[in-house]
C-alpha cells in the first residue's frame, strides 16, 4: 500500500497530459549498508600502507522509477529512471544524492521484435560480469569489477542505445553503440571515441553461458583502438553454484603502443541451510604485455569469501572478507568503496587492500 501511494504521489507530480494517461509509475530500489574493517598492507617500509580503519559503506544503494504503456498489437513503451543513494551520508557530503551516479536511466520500445533502449545503460559486457559475481547485486568489496573492468566496460555506458532480440530456445542476442558524443577539434588533443558492445547469451534452465565482445575507437592522432573479449558460464545445482569466466583486453594505436591483459576467474555458491549460502569467488589478472613483452610482477589475485542470509523476500544480512593482492607493480583497488589513504584519489603500487563487511541488504 505504502508503494503505491509513493507512486501516486511521484505521478501526481510529473504529471502532465501524456503522464495521465499512462500507467502507474513504480518507486523501487536497494538500501545495502555495512560496516567495514578495511586496510592496506605490503608496501615496503609500511610508509604508505593505509592502517585499518572502520567506516560505514553504502555499496550501490539506489532509489529508481520505472512504468510502461501498453500501445496496442503487443507495442509496448517503457521507460526507468534510476540513481544512485549516497545513504552513508560520507560520499561527496552528507546530501543523499551526493552519490551522485546515474544508474540504468532510459526510454524505449518492446514488442514482438525485442526491445530497443537510449539511455544510459547496462551492456552486454557488463551484464555478463555482473552475472558471474557471487555477491548479491554485485556490489561491495569483493565484486569482481576489481580486476575485470580495465576496458571501462563493466560500469554503465552513457550516450547508448541498445537493441536486444527475443529469446529463442534460450538463446538471445544484444548490440549496443556508445555514441561519441566528447568529439572534438582541439588539434593538439583532438577526441572522438565510439564504441559496439556485442554478446550472446544462452540461458535455460540451470545453465547459463555468455560472449560479449566490445571494439572501440578513438580517431585522433594516435587512432586508438580498442577490443575487450569476455567468455562466461555458470551452472545452477540447486543447492550449489558455479561460476567461470575469461576477460581480454587489448589496445593499441598507430604510434607502435600495443597493450593486452587477460582475466580469468571462478566463483561458486552453497545453501548452507534454505536462506543462507556461503559465497566465495577467486579471480586472477596475469602480468600486463607491452608490445608482446611481459611486464613483470603487474598482475593481481582477488580473494572473497562470505555469507548471506536471507531474513525475508527483501532483507537480508551479510558478512563478507576480502583481500586483493598486487604484485609489485600491479595497483589494483576494491570496484565498490576502495581502500585509499585519506586524501588521495590513487592507489599505490604493490598495496594490498583487504577488510571484512558485516551488513545489511533490504530491497523495496
Amino acid at each position: 500500500m505504502q508503494k503505491k501511494l509513493i507512486a501516486l504521489a511521484v505521478t501526481g507530480l510529473l504529471s502532465t497530459g501524456a503522464f495521465a494517461q499512462s500507467s502507474a509509475v513504480t518507486v523501487y530500489g536497494v538500501a545495502d549498508l555495512s560496516f567495514d574493517v578495511v586496510k592496506s598492507s605490503g608496501f615496503p617500509g609500511g610508509a604508505l600502507n593505509v592502517g585499518s580503519y572502520t567506516r560505514v559503506s553504502s555499496n550501490g544503494s539506489y532509489i529508481g522509477f520505472k512504468g510502461t504503456e501498453d500501445l496496442g498489437n503487443g507495442l509496448k513503451a517503457l521507460f526507468q529512471l534510476e540513481t544512485g543513494l549516497n545513504v552513508d551520508g560520507n560520499q561527496g557530503g552528507n546530501s543523499l544524492f551526493g552519490d551522485g551516479t546515474t544508474r540504468d536511466s532510459f526510454v524505449g520500445l518492446n514488442g514482438g521484435f525485442g526491445e530497443v533502449k537510449l539511455g544510459t545503460l547496462t551492456t552486454p559486457t557488463r551484464a555478463l560480469g555482473t552475472a558471474m559475481d557471487v555477491n548479491a547485486g554485485s556490489t561491495g568489496i569483493g565484486d569482481n569489477k576489481a580486476l575485470l573492468n580495465r576496458a571501462g566496460f563493466d560500469t554503465r555506458q552513457g550516450n547508448a542505445v541498445q537493441y536486444t532480440t527475443p529469446s529463442m530456445a534460450g538463446f538471445s542476442a544484444a548490440a549496443a553503440y556508445v555514441s561519441g558524443e566528447d568529439k572534438r577539434a582541439n588539434a593538439l588533443s583532438p577526441r572522438n571515441s565510439s564504441a559496439w558492445d556485442l554478446g550472446l547469451n544462452y540461458n535455460n534452465g540451470p545453465i547459463l553461458l555468455g560472449l560479449a565482445y566490445v571494439t572501440g575507437q578513438e580517431k585522433n592522432t594516435w587512432d586508438d583502438k580498442l577490443r575487450n573479449l569476455r567468455v562466461a558460464g555458470a551452472y545452477d545445482f540447486g543447492v550449489a553454484s558455479i561460476r567461470l569466466v575469461w576477460d581480454q583486453v587489448k589496445e593499441k594505436d598507430n604510434a607502435g603502443y600495443d597493450f593486452k591483459q587477460s582475466v580469468w576467474g571462478i566463483g561458486g555458491t552453497y545453501n548452507v541451510v534454505p536462506n543462507g549460502k556461503l559465497i566465495a569467488q577467486f579471480y586472477k589478472a596475469a602480468d600486463e604485455k607491452y608490445n608482446g613483452v611481459k611486464a613483470a610482477d603487474s598482475g593481481a589475485k582477488l580473494f572473497e569469501i562470505g555469507y548471506e542470509h536471507s531474513l525475508s523476500k527483501r532483507t537480508m544480512l551479510k558478512v563478507v572478507y576480502a583481500r586483493l593482492n598486487n604484485e609489485d607493480n600491479a595497483n589494483f583497488n576494491f570496484a565498490t568503496n576502495p581502500v585509499r589513504k585519506p586524501g588521495n584519489n590513487w592507489s599505490v603500487p604493490g598495496i594490498d587492500p583487504s577488510g571484512l563487511q558485516i551488513g545489511i541488504r533490504h530491497s523495496f
